[in-house]
């Protein structure tokens, strides 16, 4: 009903789980809130990319939950060198905490992206 709509369609996968949780509604998604199982699958990464799908990715809730181990072995720079569209979020402020900005200046210090590449995925989040 929403893409006769002609709104965006997204869906929250690929936080738990899978590769093959964010393959599945790959081809039908404008954009996936989380989706880092993706970077376990260049398939996956390939088909994302491929059809513009944006994953919105939330780095310290995702450290805190232990999906990924700490934010310099993030997978958010695999996706992103897999031309894969992210963006930088934060998750439920009042439990995780960081702001947005604070979360851009996370991946900065663990060395994660440069300020140009920030820039760029600060961009995405502002275009369709």
């Amino acid at each position: 009903m929403a893409k006769d709509k002609g709104l965006r369609l997204k869906a929250h996968v690929g936080e738990w789980g899978t590769a093959d949780d964010v393959w599945r509604p790959c081809e039908e998604l404008d954009e996936v809130q989380h989706g880092i199982a993706a970077a376990k699958a260049p398939a996956v990464m390939r088909c994302l990319a491929d059809n513009r799908v944006r994953l919105n990715v939330c780095p310290t809730s995702n450290v805190m939950l232990g999906r990924v181990e700490c934010m310099a072995m993030h997978p958010i720079r695999k996706l992103y060198d897999a031309g894969v569209k992210v963006t930088v979020n934060t998750d439920d402020a009042l439990v995780f905490g960081p702001s947005v900005s604070e979360e851009f200046l996370g991946l900065y210090r663990a060395g994660v992206f440069r300020a140009e590449e920030l820039d760029e995925i600060r961009l995405n989040g502002l275009t369709d």
